[in-house]
This record gives C-alpha cells, structure tokens and sequence, in this order.
C-alpha cells in the first residue's frame, strides 16, 4: 500500500482515538476509583441473560464509567462482527472507528452532557437511575448498518452516587428508524419513581428538563398503543382529527421512528410510556 493510500486511515484513526482519549478524560472528572466486586457472578449472570436473546441484535456489557470502556462483555463479537485483537480500551476505539460521520460528535457530546447533568444533580435524587441512548447509526465489520438503542442501570456506585459501573443493554433498533434520520437522542430518568427526566436531542442540541415528548402527546401516543383509531383517540382526548396526526408526525419525526409501530415500541423501551 502506498503512503498516499495509507494516510487518510492514520488520520481517521488518529481522530477516533483522540475522540475516545477525550470521553475517558470526562468520565475521569466525575467518577472516583472503583473496583468491580462479584466478577465471576456477574459474568455468569450476563451469559445466562442473554440466552434469552436471539440472533446478532443485542449484547449486554458491564461498562466502567471510570475508563470509558467495558469491564465484561458477552455477545459483543456476534454484534459488531470480527473486532481487531487487543485491550478492551482499543476494541472501544475500534468500534468508535465505526461511527457513520453523521454521528461524529456524539461520543464527545454525550459524555459532556451527561456529566455536566450529574454534577448538577443532588445526592439524594440519584436512585433509580436509568440512561437511554437512541438512534446512532454505525457500519459493523461486515459494512451492515446498524442503529443502536441502549440502557444503563447502575450495579455500583461511589459515595455521591455516581454509578461507576452500569450493567448497558445494547440493541440494534435499525428497522425502527427511518432510513436517513441523522440524529440522536439521549433520556436519563432518576429519583423516586423516575419523577425526574434529562433528555438531550442532537438536532437542536437542546439540554431539557422534561421529556421528550409532551404529557398530551403521551396521552395519544398510550391510545395508539391500545390500537385505538384515529377518530377514537381525537374523540376521548375532544381534539380534532388533523390534531391527533399532528401529534402522530411531530413524535415520530423527533424520536426517528419509522411507523406507528416503532413510535410506540421506542417510547416504551425508554421508559416514557
């Protein structure tokens, strides 16, 4: 191979891995040292878990929040195809390298987000905490495109509450986004009963308070998971018809989903119905 072939591959990955360099420098501010307690049990548990998961579209990780990579893993080769041999921390930079461009800033932006959200979170309002990632597109090793959907749940946390180690499902949700959604969306729930809610949305790079979706469009988008029609939810809600589809298109145009049917399905998987 020549130098000119050679040097676009040392930028792009010169880049991935000063992107990772900067998410695990993040991370580093807001959580302290930790070691993972119960290794083997908790390797045991994942491999029994995803038992129960079929084909190559999900796998499960203990993920380290102190050095931005996965302390455990099981279904990880099947997901993503054959990964380069090497650390946990450069496999993390390997499947980096794999972002589709429209999804460049999100690794960077995600963690900065989420750790200036934390920080300015109370200690006692960290229980019950569940984060949401959605939409990111990625190219596996076999060049199939990919979407993927995951959820982190704390398995240890320090002495403010910031869970050093989260259990993340991670799935592959490519047949519930439209084809050329660019974007990606972030919910993080916490508190009594997941009261409070954290969303980020990378097309207006809005940092919100409050959901995703507003109460009266959870109110239609519950109906349509009843498999009610149209005219039935405009009816029991007293708004129109062209109101009720107005609600339909705006959801679906802010979570990516292509169909009714993924609308609901990606607004129950991250908890807001």
């Amino acid at each position: 191979m020549s130098p000119i072939e050679i040097s676009p591959y040392l930028i792009g990955l010169r880049k991935v891995e000063s992107i990772y360099n900067r998410v695990a420098q993040l991370s580093h501010y807001v959580y302290g040292e930790h070691q993972l307690d119960r290794r083997e049990e908790y390797l045991e548990e994942l491999e029994f878990l995803l038992k129960g998961v079929k084909g190559t579209d999900s796998h499960l990780t203990i993920f380290n929040h102190k050095t931005y990579s996965p302390e455990l893993e099981v279904g990880h080769m099947e997901f993503w195809g054959p990964l380069p041999e090497g650390t946990s921390n450069e496999r993390m930079i390997s499947i980096l390298g794999l972002l589709h461009p429209d999804y460049a800033s999100f690794p960077y932006e995600s963690v900065d987000w989420f750790t200036k959200v934390l920080q300015k979170i109370p200690t006692e309002d960290r229980t019950n905490m569940k984060i949401h990632h959605s939409n990111m597109k990625y190219m596996r090793t076999d060049n199939r495109p990919i979407r993927i959907f995951s959820q982190g749940m704390p398995l240890q946390s320090d002495e403010q509450n910031n869970f050093t180690f989260t259990l993340n499902y991670v799935q592959n949700i490519h047949h519930l986004i439209k084809k050329e959604y660019p974007y990606y969306w972030i919910r993080f729930s916490y508190g009594s009963e997941n009261k409070f809610v954290q969303t980020f949305h990378s097309e207006t790079k809005d940092s919100a308070g409050h959901d995703l979706l507003s109460t009266r469009e959870k109110d239609v988008l519950k109906l349509i998971a009843e498999d009610w029609d149209t005219k039935e939810i405009a009816k029991s809600l007293f708004i129109s018809v062209n109101t009720v589809g107005n609600h339909r298109s705006n959801m679906m145009e802010r979570l990516g989903a292509r169909d009714s049917t993924a609308l609901v399905q990606l607004a129950k998987m991250s908890g807001m119905i």
